[in-house]
């Protein structure tokens, strides 16, 4: 098994110029996400004087790096993260591991935004907390250049967040995007099919021998990076879970 814990905290460091001075709110008003702090921010967006150019110039390497999941990488200039508070973002990441269910492998891939100013009041004493989880059931695993199985978290939506990857195996592909707002709401797409993941984050996956698929959408705990592993692990030992994955027709 390979666990692999990639960390997207690309925090702007600098000075506002006096332009940038005059969008940032009170202290007390930066904890606290509304409908006048979206629109402030969408604003920003076309405001090229909020942006952070360093970013962007650094972003620029990740044109044409390769296949990450349904979209090319799009590099975009974004407002300077601090535009929403100084703590407004903490990080973002992902993990990844394989897993036996009963003679099947799954790949299970999970993506965390780390507690910041905005999410905090949700999370409590959380350190973090997993938006999406994705189990998908393979008949090949690559562990030695790991291109069947490729993700990415990206944080330049912030104060939303979004996640992309793919999972091949021997006939197929299963594209997914996911992405959560700052106002709590989660989605997922998965080869066309819509999750809303705020009625279950953990999302099962199995392609058939006819090149169908069936979905299992599970209603799980608040989970973090710590914990993830430890629920998939129950997860492989649930009579539903083993069912799904070891159906009739299932590849």
């Amino acid at each position: 098994m390979k666990r692999v814990i990639i960390f997207f905290c690309c925090i702007s460091i600098g000075c506002s110029n006096v332009e940038n001075n005059s969008k940032l709110e009170s202290d007390e008003a930066r904890t606290i996400w509304n409908q006048q702090k979206r629109e402030q921010h969408l604003n920003n967006r076309n405001d090229k004087t909020t942006w952070d150019n360093q970013m962007l110039e650094n972003d620029k390497q990740l044109i044409g790096i390769g296949e990450f999941g349904p979209f090319e990488i799009g590099v975009f200039p974004v407002p300077k993260y601090e535009l929403l508070g100084k703590n407004s973002f903490k990080g973002l990441g992902n993990k990844t591991e394989d897993f036996k269910v009963g003679n099947k492998t799954v790949v299970m891939n999970s993506f965390f935004v780390a507690k910041n100013d905005i999410n905090k009041k949700r999370l409590g004493d959380k350190h973090n907390d997993v938006f999406f989880q994705l189990l998908v059931l393979t008949d090949t695993l690559d562990t030695e250049n790991y291109n069947l199985n490729k993700n990415i978290a990206i944080s330049r939506n912030h104060p939303d967040y979004l996640a992309q990857g793919f999972v091949k195996t021997k006939t197929t592909t299963i594209d997914y995007v996911a992405f959560k707002t700052a106002e709590g709401g989660a989605y997922a797409i998965i080869n066309t099919r819509l999750f809303h993941l705020n009625f279950g984050k953990t999302i099962c996956i199995a392609p058939q021998k006819d090149g169908t698929f069936r979905s299992f959408q599970i209603k799980s705990p608040q989970l973090t990076s710590e914990t993830i592993i430890n629920f998939t692990e129950s997860l492989t030992k649930d009579d539903d879970v083993v069912t799904f994955f070891n159906q009739k027709g299932a590849i």
